[in-house]
């Protein structure tokens, strides 16, 4: 599938991770040196409220890149920008859906803008994201 033959409203299929278990969000952390506590010790993330470790925000939009990978493979990320709503326990499956928003062509070049669902294991909304590629 190409940006070019989307048009608004256009459902992309959903992508499911997961379960994001504890060894991958111990392999993110290390990765990318985030050390919040609240993602690796479950005392941690009980001293502040959560019921246990949660998945890192970066973790989820990299889940969210790499569905953006799968349905437009050609496509070039502009922008990506995200607001987090729910925190995804750790041992959690994601499933990343997106619907077009937006479709054009300026200059020659299709471009799609994308609203992006993240949701947890219970279906709900963890985070929204919007995406605008080109190509």
């Amino acid at each position: 599938m190409t940006a070019g033959e989307l048009s608004v409203g256009a459902q992309l299929p959903e992508r499911h991770f997961g379960p994001v278990d504890a060894a991958a969000i111990a392999d993110y952390a290390r990765a990318s040196g985030d050390d919040n506590p609240i993602h690796v010790d479950a005392a941690a993330a009980r001293a502040i409220g959560l019921d246990g470790p949660i998945v890192q925000g970066m973790l989820l939009m990299g889940l969210v890149d790499t569905a953006l990978a799968a349905w437009l493979p050609e496509a070039r990320c502009d922008k990506l920008s995200t607001r987090f709503a729910l925190p995804v326990a750790a041992g959690s499956p994601v499933t990343v859906a997106a619907r077009v928003v937006r479709a054009d062509s300026p200059e020659g070049r299709p471009r799609v803008t994308l609203r992006i669902f993240v949701r947890d294991g219970a279906g709900k909304v963890a985070a929204l994201a919007e995406a605008i590629l080109t190509g």
